[in-house]
């Protein structure tokens, strides 16, 4: 099968309002997937019209294909979704299987190809990732039956992290202009706030310290800050209205409020009617009537240990009491509705609610307030049962009720599929505590994968894939692989290789991290693509040092080949080319020949012929330099050779540098070397070419017995002599 493009925004997606994505060495082939209508191939279609334009771009189906052929090629589109990483694979199928097709198909190699399609991060929801990253370095540092109270206020910077988010949307949505833009944010707004709820609601089932304490007040709680079933305004009309009793929505607000819990707003409203209440029986009805309601069970009313023992049951005796009471009659039949809910009749409630989590608020708080975390079964079951059987339950729905089963399993499982943060930051809290094992639950991801970990690093790394979409995320994504395990960190050595590069400050962050965290496989790839970049943009002392951070000696040996030959072409100054390269790069012996025979070029432009000549010689001797340079150094030689005021070399030199000659003259790739030697201009044949080196070399022989025989009778003068030589 062909390579697995993902497919990332092209240079069209900016009018789109996308995300650009910049490219650089380390980019992987990206693709642009883009639709202007929906598209069913199985439906007939006109010959003439054209489909290849609302395909993914390189499109698998011909420029010109029509519905028609396309669809008696026995082709079609499919898809497969994975919610964990917000990834969908496009891939050419057959609609028919092949024995049912008349005609034998015949496979291109498009057939063969997975287009992998990522949503892309809007760019106000990056700083919230970031956020969230930080906080799940800091929950993670700590340990929740060490330090609980550490642990906890880590834990809230979760919650927190996305109430100001959600904040931070709201202001957007006022100042921004963009009609599209706006939508975008108000849908982030109300998935967060989606998010949100489920967040909360899973602390208070899962991870609050005393799970014996009652859940009826922490899940009213829960139910009046994230469900917007109740109407401000209606209230406010009723505040505003004379005759409260008498407005038709004065009972419907009450049973609301009974409903869920909301004591305080339920007495407000009926003193506020008692007060304008002229009829004395009915006002008398009203104060007895707030006397039931000032004793409705609240989280005020909890004892040192969670529990409110016998006051519920005297609360429910007084109820009882009033339901029974002829000045119950005063009030209207609506008030019976209203009892009702007090005293903890099932049908009444369910019948009054308008879902099932403010039908389990209620049942909770009216009939068994004490009720923990480990006996909600029963009612939540006649909930489900009123309000979800037989119907298309919502994710979102599902999500609630498997944390209210406390069923870790089902939470993490639906939490997957709806949204990778989510989950990921879920699932790691729930190991913390101790909820998950990899024994309870069975992934089709992870059976396909062979996964050798937990469920928590599976929806760690399958976040931090969700978020490669946008490379300026690397670190993240980064840290939570290193934060999976064995697994995460295999994932990590591989795909770090392909963090895009836009600058060498990014570059050598991304460096210094796998040398921090030990990935010395990732490091010497980095180094060694890196390198072949600088190369090739003329930087040939960066891409030295990273070949050799690399650990590749022959690329090194490669650069200081091509480097050598651009010199000895007149395009490159060999001195200023490794003027950067830092003294402290670790010892290569072919830097260490550029190193010497730039020394030398210095030494003998700067008039300092001993030196040049002592350092000929040592690159010769130690045998620094590569055999097929001994002629090109043996000519540079000659000058000094030649040199009418001084000898430069001695006796004891001149027969090393006679002896090299002679290896080169003696070996059988002797044409080989010759071959770096500069022709005379007037050689213009080939076999003339041949005659001026053989020539060169007689040459340079003659230098070497004149020299020898110079130095045998005059030693060579001091190197302080030879700026004395140079004024004369």
């Amino acid at each position: 099968m062909a390579s697995l493009p993902l497919i990332q925004p092209s240079l069209k997606a900016p009018a789109d309002g996308a995300r650009a994505t910049k490219r650089s060495i380390f980019s992987n082939p990206t693709e642009d997937i883009y639709s202007d209508m929906d598209l069913d191939l199985d439906k007939d279609g006109n010959e003439g019209d054209s489909v290849s334009w609302v395909h993914l771009d390189p499109s698998p189906i011909g420029k010109d294909t029509t519905v028609e052929k396309w669809s008696q090629s026995n082709r079609t589109l499919q898809s497969t979704f994975r919610p964990s990483t917000n990834e969908l694979a496009v891939y050419v199928a057959g609609k028919k299987a092949a024995e049912q097709f008349p005609v034998k198909q015949t496979a291109s190699s498009k057939d063969n190809i997975v287009f992998l399609c990522q949503e892309t991060i809007p760019e106000f929801r990056l700083p919230f990732i970031k956020r969230m990253y930080g906080v799940f370095l800091d929950t993670l540092s700590k340990d929740p039956y060490a330090t609980p109270e550490l642990y906890q206020r880590s834990f809230d910077r979760y919650y927190e992290g996305i109430e100001r988010y959600l904040l931070r949307l709201d202001a957007l949505a006022t100042t921004t202009e963009d009609t599209e833009k706006v939508q975008a944010i108000t849908q982030e707004a109300e998935l967060m706030d989606k998010l949100r709820s489920i967040w909360q609601l899973a602390e208070y089932m899962f991870l609050t310290a005393d799970d014996k304490q009652p859940i009826a007040f922490l899940y009213g709680e829960w139910l009046t800050r994230h469900d917007g079933g109740m109407d401000p305004e209606v209230g406010e009309k009723l505040l505003a209205a004379t005759g409260k009793l008498s407005q038709p929505d004065f009972w419907p607000y009450v049973y609301q409020c009974l409903l869920r819990g909301m004591k305080n707003s339920v007495v407000f409203m009926v003193e506020q009617a008692l007060n304008e209440e002229e009829d004395e029986n009915t006002a008398d009805a009203l104060d007895a009537f707030l006397g039931v309601l000032r004793g409705i069970p609240s989280s005020e009313m909890l004892l040192p240990d969670g529990k409110t023992r016998g006051r519920h049951g005297h609360w429910m005796e007084q109820c009882q009491k009033f339901a029974k009471s002829p000045l119950l009659l005063y009030l209207g039949s609506e008030a019976d509705t209203a009892m009702s809910i007090l005293t903890g009749d099932v049908e009444t409630i369910l019948e009054s609610t308008t879902s099932w989590e403010e039908a389990f608020s209620a049942l909770l708080l009216y009939t068994d307030p004490e009720c923990s975390r480990h006996d909600l079964m029963p009612l939540l079951s006649s909930c489900v049962e009123k309000y979800l059987k037989g119907k298309d339950v919502s994710l979102l729905d599902k999500i609630k009720v498997g944390i209210l089963e406390l069923d870790a399993i089902k939470t993490i499982r639906y939490c997957g599929n709806f949204h990778p943060l989510l989950v990921a930051h879920l699932a790691d809290v729930f190991q913390q505590y101790g909820y998950l094992d990899i024994s309870d639950m069975q992934l089709q991801d992870t059976i396909a994968l062979g996964w050798d970990s937990n469920i928590r690093d599976f929806f760690i790394t399958s976040y931090a894939h969700s978020l490669m979409a946008d490379p300026s995320l690397w670190e993240e994504i980064a840290g939570y692989l290193l934060n999976c395990g064995h697994t995460g960190r295999a994932m990590l050595s591989e795909w770090i290789c392909h963090v895009p590069m836009e600058s060498s400050t990014k570059a050598h962050k991304v460096l210094k991290f796998c040398k921090d965290n030990n990935l010395t496989d990732s490091l010497r790839s980095i180094n060694r693509v890196m390198a072949v970049e600088e190369e090739k943009r003329g930087q040939y002392a960066l891409a030295i040092q990273h070949f050799i951070a690399s650990k590749d000696g022959d690329r090194v040996a490669k650069v200081a080949d091509n480097m050598m030959l651009k010199y000895l072409a007149g395009k490159l100054d060999i001195d200023e080319a490794l003027s950067t390269l830092p003294a402290s790069t670790s010892p290569n012996e072919h830097v260490e020949f550029l190193r010497s025979y730039a020394s030398f070029q210095r030494d003998y432009k700067n008039g300092k012929f001993t030196e040049a000549a002592g350092t000929l010689v040592a690159i010769l001797a130690t045998e620094k330099a590569p055999k097929k340079y001994w002629a090109i150094l043996l000519m540079d030689a000659l000058p000094l050779l030649e040199h009418k005021d001084k000898v430069v070399f001695d006796s004891h030199d001149t027969y090393e540098l006679m002896q090299c000659l002679e290896e080169i003259i003696g070996s059988q790739f002797k044409d080989e070397y010759l071959q770096l030697l500069p022709p005379s201009p007037a050689a213009s044949s080939a076999g003339s070419v041949v005659d001026e080196r053989e020539k060169q070399l007689d040459v340079l022989r003659l230098a070497l017995v004149r020299n020898l025989a110079r130095s045998l009778v005059h030693p060579p003068r001091e190197a302080d002599d030879d700026e004395e030589m140079m004024s004369l």
